[in-house]
């Protein structure tokens, strides 16, 4: 079985994902550490020397070449961008994974991305103040594609981590 996490940027999709793998004895894969590894770059590295377009296809590569090696049993964690490129869910959908997608509620999703902002590189520039509203503006610009493309999709809040592992497991074994 392949399963695909994905959603916001600040969702959880890497802890939850290495908890998912551990519970089922799969591989954890991460896109954005591939990324780095692929690149011998920080993301944020990345986004400099080559924006975020330069770096879109970059992860679309990526994702090609992990999708090639034809693994099973595996945990993918998505970035936050990944699942919005038409040919990245083509290439999900031809490997069959399970889509899942992590549904942060807004207002945890703030708290997050305002602890960490400086190693996410759409908002290491952006004020404190200004951070609410480009994440609303952000996550509303992607809602759509995230929630038509889930094959499961799992509501997150902040104090949930447990049930939510065992919905998506839960799910899985019923599929």
């Amino acid at each position: 079985m392949r399963i695909a996490l994905y959603g916001f940027m600040g969702a959880g999709k890497t802890v939850l994902g290495q908890a998912l793998a551990q519970r089922l004895a799969y591989e954890f894969v991460d896109l954005d550490v591939e990324i780095q590894r692929f690149t011998n770059k920080s993301i944020n590295e990345i986004f400099v020397s080559e924006g975020e377009i330069g770096f879109r296809k970059i992860e679309h590569q990526v994702l090609k070449d992990f999708i090639k090696e034809n693994k099973n049993n595996v945990v993918l964690s998505l970035g936050g961008g990944t699942i919005l490129r038409p040919t990245n869910r083509q290439l999900l959908d031809l490997r069959q994974f399970y889509k899942i997608y992590l549904n942060v509620e807004i207002d945890v999703l703030i708290a997050r991305l305002l602890k960490d902002k400086a190693d996410r590189p759409l908002l290491k520039d952006l004020s404190n103040e200004a951070l609410p509203d480009y994440i609303k503006a952000l996550f509303e610009s992607r809602r759509l594609v995230y929630e038509q493309y889930a094959d499961l999709k799992v509501a997150i809040s902040k104090d949930n981590f447990e049930s939510n592992l065992q919905k998506i497991y839960s799910y899985l074994n019923m599929n």
